[in-house]
């Protein structure tokens, strides 16, 4: 199966991702690697922090359907390769991965074209959206020591808040309390699991209702 984080700056959903895979444990759930046409940076490993490709490997892997989705940064290609996905999964149960709050519905729409494209069987997605209000979004930005213009960030939240329509994810977690989101996003994850495998993940708690 393959779980989408998405949320605002400040919503806190790195940290979650990695604090799920610290409580479900890396041999039941992982993330992935997005690939890049930008030279590696000082001490970035190829396979781990991202799959490195030359813009003509990137441009070859758009043709035969293996990109979900690409977007062009400062003359630099990023995407997602489904081939990296579905090696992902041979070495764990599921995968946890972070998406824009504005490209993930169309991130799903790719994944299931790119997989049938190529005659490969469906995967289970589910979408989670990690949220928490505007005060505490904002108090988050503020205390990131990352140059970030808050004022700029303002401006982009609304939009977000905009782009998001909650009910367009399986789930919203609110992320108040780092530890309880973990615990419900982990909940969600045994849950879905156990609907398509008849089986939990893990066992860690009680369900949570889809929104």
């Amino acid at each position: 199966m393959l779980f989408l984080i998405a949320g605002s700056t400040g919503a806190g959903k790195t940290t979650v991702i990695k604090k799920v895979m610290q409580t479900l444990g890396h041999g039941n759930i992982a993330t992935f690697p997005s690939c890049t046409t930008r030279p590696p940076r000082e001490g970035e490993i190829n396979g781990k922090d991202y799959c490195f490709l030359t813009k003509e490997q990137f441009n070859e892997a758009i043709k035969i359907h293996d990109i979900v989705e690409a977007k062009k940064i400062y003359g630099n290609y990023y995407g997602t390769n489904i081939k990296v996905i579905l090696e992902g999964l041979t070495n764990s149960y599921t995968l946890i991965k972070d998406v824009d709050v504005e490209g993930y519905k169309n991130v799903i729409k790719r994944i299931h074209y790119c997989l049938d494209k190529q005659d490969l069987a469906p995967l289970p997605i589910v979408s989670i959206l990690i949220d928490a209000d505007d005060a505490t979004l904002l108090s988050r930005m503020k205390g990131r020591n990352d140059n970030t213009n808050v004022t700029l960030r303002e401006i982009e939240l609304l939009k977000e808040r905009a782009i998001k329509q909650h009910n367009h994810y399986d789930y919203r977690v609110i992320n108040t309390d780092v530890d309880t989101c973990v615990q419900k996003v982990c909940d969600i994850i045994n849950t879905e699991y156990l609907k398509n495998y008849g089986k939990p993940l893990v066992t860690t708690g009680k369900s949570q209702e889809r929104i």
